[in-house]
């Protein structure tokens, strides 16, 4: 478990709370995420239950609820996602997390010790594996190691495939990226190991097989997008548009009937709001850096919706 002071070359993010000899110490997500809701904790930290039994994360992608909550509150967490190179990520990190930070402390030295050209050609070698039918032969470890490496090496990084299922996002070029960060992936996998009782690579619904009354479960779902240009949805081959928004809801509304609590992060647009009627709504502001023009980046409004 992650000692109560943080090492001093790698300190905890700003939003984590004082951690005292009664609770246990979050710890700052392993992956970069667009949409990641680690900025956003200050704002959502008063919507968490004050009790609940387990909690459920069917949209885990960087995890930042699940590794800021679960710690603090002692909880065994449900966690899931359908994208499965990220959560073959999580379980090479729960399960060998040392011959992970091996292969990443090899692929940093190598990536470092490259010229600017070198970088590319490496980053597109990696990134393009997918292309190639031998990548089906991959073992999970070196899957989990180029899923990483692409995180930390993509442009702002996302996590975007095309029609083909194939991972399409460029090169970013950082100078110095923060690859290999042994503590931070030994807190994380400590906390996985601890609370994560399931983790599994599989669609949001099955939070209504394993979620009991009492549990807590909090929805991250891909945004609706607020213009027909801003939608960063294809995360999954099979994207998640407004008919998927609309079953999510009903979803919530059978998690409701039983019992259940939940609370759902999305955009502020009015037919978003409308599919949670009768359920508190509150108004948050994120700050948004994925767009390609500078200018188009700061602060929007989104929604958390709740039903407690």
């Amino acid at each position: 478990m992650p000692k109560s002071t943080p090492s001093s070359k790698e300190p905890l993010a700003p939003y984590l709370p004082a951690i005292t000899k009664r609770t246990l110490s979050p710890v700052p997500p392993p992956l970069k995420w667009a949409g990641g809701k680690a900025a956003l904790l200050p704002q959502m930290r008063e919507h968490f239950p004050a009790v609940f039994g387990r909690y459920h994360e069917p949209f885990l992608g960087g995890g930042a609820v699940f590794f800021y909550l679960s710690p603090q509150r002692g909880v065994k967490a449900f966690l899931s996602d359908l994208n499965e190179e990220l959560i073959n990520f999580y379980i090479v990190l729960r399960d060998q997390v040392d011959d992970l930070l091996k292969e990443v402390q090899a692929l940093h030295g190598t990536y470092l010790r490259l010229g600017e050209a070198e970088r590319e050609k490496l980053y597109y070698e990696w990134r393009n594996a997918d292309r190639s039918p031998e990548f089906k032969k991959w073992s999970p470890l070196r899957r989990a190691v180029r899923f990483y490496f692409l995180n930390k090496t993509a442009f702002n990084g996302l996590y975007r495939i095309n029609r083909q299922g194939l991972f399409n996002v460029p090169w970013g070029g950082y100078k110095r990226p923060a690859l290999y960060r042994p503590q931070l992936l030994r807190d994380a996998a400590a906390v996985l190991q601890r609370f994560a009782v399931f983790l599994k690579a599989t669609s949001f619904e099955i939070v209504l097989d394993n979620a009991q009354s009492g549990d807590f479960v909090y929805f991250d779902p891909p945004y609706a997008p607020v213009s027909a240009t801003a939608s960063f949805t294809t995360y999954t081959s099979g994207g998640f548009g407004e008919a998927e928004q609309r079953h999510l809801a009903s979803v919530c509304r059978e998690l409701d009937r039983r019992g259940v609590m939940f609370l759902l992060s999305n955009s502020d647009l009015p037919w978003v709001r409308a599919l949670y009627t009768g359920f508190a709504v509150f108004t948050v502001q994120a700050r948004r850096n994925i767009n390609s023009k500078g200018d188009k980046r700061g602060p929007v409004n989104e929604i958390l919706v709740r039903n407690y």
